[in-house]
């Protein structure tokens, strides 16, 4: 990145959390800030340059608003995309603010789509998606800016929001603001979509998309069947939704977890390991069917993460390898956490409109949330789906912590209009041109429903296989045939 600027020095908690560590990358967060004292480092105007536009909205001042998000002189890039960034207040009781970013579509036209992208955790910033997976900025070690090839913006305009409160540059003043539950996400989530519509009028109508990948496979069909119950203030507002598209993503726990049975197939567990791995995992689902989930959660942290448990989890000690996003790889490549110093930077926390603000490590939102994260978001999905919402479900075929067969398992659990004709519908091979030599997966489809596996893809697939990445949103949001 740039240059010999200073960045905050704040070490990360030894303990991380379940879902932000294994289903969202572990990022040294040591050159981010996490309190408020301000180390020399950001002066009287920086720490009082925040965006708040919530207000502006209210009375009608959208010019003033929309000048005031303008993110403008970020270092480091010599010719500056058009973007917008700022908070939008979902609860005044409790001071209760949701960061976005957002980057209207390079390439201009009419009724472009609007994508919604969403991170995992719970507590991962959606900034990880921007500068890691999707958006136009890559940075490197050395604190550079570069373009990505395959940004999303290219043809849609995408925004990013720290999902819930409490993530990333995203804030409440008060333990009350936090969520403890998908309707608590998906309420914040509706009212901060209703302000952005609003602030960015040009967009009231246009086809709307909820992406993200990971954990964010609860928040996505949370947040699109909020805006599907409140169909008619939405369409009033603009909201026009038209799909959902989930990565890797955990959506019902219960149907989910036959790791032992997948990770001896794949060759990480012997017959013994994998029926420990089997036994334990049948007790998680007795606790799930008991709406215990969180004996169901610490059955599942001890088996994978580690994370409750002094030590490491039973599958490190069986294999060594403590890396669930691919297993090809036995760690988490060096430039997951590059962007973590850009964010540290005096001048992008001036032209993000964030000041003095923390970054948070999400650990206060998994605190709040850890009750709800074996529930399931079944019911949602399959409302969806018998509402005509184009859903698609993608898996990276190497991912470990939600694997390809067990999103499978999970769709073929699904109860909806269109199962019997998803069950007879044939696998089609994909490539991203007719003559490329290289499959880039297999897909399968039955009305508005998606499955897609990438091949050579982990987790974080669109990291893994960018162009790929870019082509599969692209035929889903326009309809292009795969």
């Amino acid at each position: 990145m740039l240059g010999l600027l200073l960045v905050f020095l704040i070490a990360l908690s030894p303990t991380e959390c379940f879902l932000r560590s294994k289903l969202f990358p572990k990022v040294d967060l040591a050159n981010v800030i996490r309190d408020n004292s301000l180390h020399g480092y950001l002066d009287k105007e920086s720490a009082e340059s925040n965006a708040h536009l919530t207000s502006l909205i209210e009375s009608g001042e959208l010019e003033k608003a929309r000048q005031l998000s303008l993110v403008k002189n970020l270092p480091g890039i010599e010719y500056q995309i058009e973007s917008f960034a700022g908070y939008l207040t979902v609860n005044k009781t409790f001071n209760s603010n949701l960061f976005f970013w957002f980057f209207p579509a390079l390439v201009e036209a009419p009724n472009v789509p609007v994508l919604l992208w969403l991170q995992g955790g719970p507590g991962g910033s959606s900034l990880f998606g921007l500068f890691v997976e999707n958006g136009p900025f890559i940075i490197t070690e050395d604190v550079q800016v570069l373009f990505r090839n395959y940004t999303w913006n290219r043809d849609f305009a995408v925004l990013y929001i720290d999902n819930p409160v409490g993530t990333g540059f995203s804030y409440t003043d008060n333990d009350a603001g936090f969520a403890r539950n998908e309707d608590d996400v998906a309420r914040d989530l509706y009212e901060a979509l209703k302000q952005f519509f609003i602030l960015f009028e040009p967009y009231r109508g246009n086809p709307f998309f909820v992406t993200g990948e990971s954990y964010a496979g609860k928040y996505v069909p949370a947040i699109a069947h909020k805006i599907l119950t409140m169909k008619n203030e939405a369409k009033e507002y603009g909201i026009n939704l038209q799909g959902i598209a989930i990565g890797d993503g955990l959506c019902d726990p219960r149907n989910m977890g036959n790791y032992g049975d997948y990770l001896y197939q794949i060759g990480l567990l012997d017959e013994r390991e994998r029926d420990y791995f089997n036994m334990e995992q049948s007790k998680a689902v007795q606790y799930i069917d008991n709406r215990q989930f969180y004996k169901a959660f610490q059955v599942f942290d001890y088996l994978l993460n580690g994370d409750l448990v002094n030590g490491s989890s039973y599958f490190m000690n069986s294999t060594g390898i403590n890396f669930y996003f691919n297993f090809l790889m036995d760690r988490q490549p060096k430039d997951f956490d590059y962007y973590v110093k850009f964010l540290g930077l005096k001048q992008v926390r001036d032209a993000i409109h964030v000041g003095n603000r923390p970054y948070h490590d999400g650990s206060e939102v998994e605190k709040h949330l850890v009750n709800d994260i074996m529930n399931t978001v079944k019911p949602l999905v399959e409302d969806l789906l018998n509402s005509n919402v184009r859903t698609m479900l993608y898996s990276g075929q190497l991912d470990i912590i939600v694997a390809a067969p067990l999103t499978e398992n999970f769709i073929q659990k699904l109860e909806w209009k269109g199962a019997g004709k998803y069950l007879r519908a044939p696998k089609k091979i994909y490539r991203v041109t007719p003559s490329d030599p290289n499959v880039a997966g297999y897909v399968r489809q039955a009305d508005n429903l998606y499955q897609v596996i990438i091949r050579n893809a982990g987790h974080i697939l669109p990291y893994d296989q960018p162009r790929v990445a870019y082509d599969m949103i692209t035929r889903f949001v326009t309809e292009k045939e795969f």
